[in-house]
């Protein structure tokens, strides 16, 4: 056997160790990829939230902390979530792309806290005293849900917090837009 034969053949061995071992590693990281989609799944099916892309609906939504709108159409809430997100600079229309969504995700994903007692805003508390409340209405109606109320499409939200006057609430109130009809008839 000449040295071009020897070199040729640890050439292919090496080849074929090469290759078996590729294909070993792709089998792994599939079973590892499997697994990981499997527990995503549990996840999902545990906190009720279907996967991305099980639904589109679009909700119209206003915040008010002590008579001032949050502006969501602010950069730093823009995109900021593949499940639930505001998008195009627009603050008013909340897109969701995954059944079972609450206000609370559309929220947390803000990076803002909220119950029935307290929002938090940038790690400001505001939380029911004597004097101001944090109110939750759904289609212009009270509800006491607050961030368990799972998202449908074309509701109308409105969270406020402060001691506003029945006549400012009503502003906020009639400030709530009906840009979401737009974007369910875009789908």
């Amino acid at each position: 056997m000449t040295k071009k034969d020897l070199f040729f053949s640890v050439l292919i061995l090496v080849l074929i160790v090469l290759f078996i071992w590729q294909w070993l590693s792709k089998g792994a990281l599939t079973s590892q990829i499997n697994q990981l989609q499997k527990q995503n799944n549990q996840m999902q099916s545990l906190t009720g939230i279907g996967q991305l892309n099980s639904a589109h609906l679009h909700a119209d939504v206003k915040v008010y902390i002590d008579g001032q709108a949050i502006d969501f159409s602010q950069r730093k809430y823009q995109l900021q979530n593949s499940f639930i997100h505001f998008e195009e600079g627009i603050g008013d229309v909340i897109h969701t792309h995954a059944a079972g969504l609450t206000v609370g995700h559309m929220l947390k994903s803000l990076g803002i806290d909220f119950s029935n007692n307290c929002i938090i805003v940038e790690k400001q508390n505001y939380c029911n005293d004597d004097n101001k409340k944090l109110k939750f209405y759904v289609n212009r109606q009270q509800n006491n849900e607050f961030d368990n109320y799972i998202i449908k499409n074309l509701d109308k939200y409105l969270i406020s917090y402060g001691d506003e006057s029945e006549a400012e609430l009503q502003k906020q109130l009639d400030s709530v837009t009906n840009l979401a009809a737009r974007y369910s008839l875009q789908r």
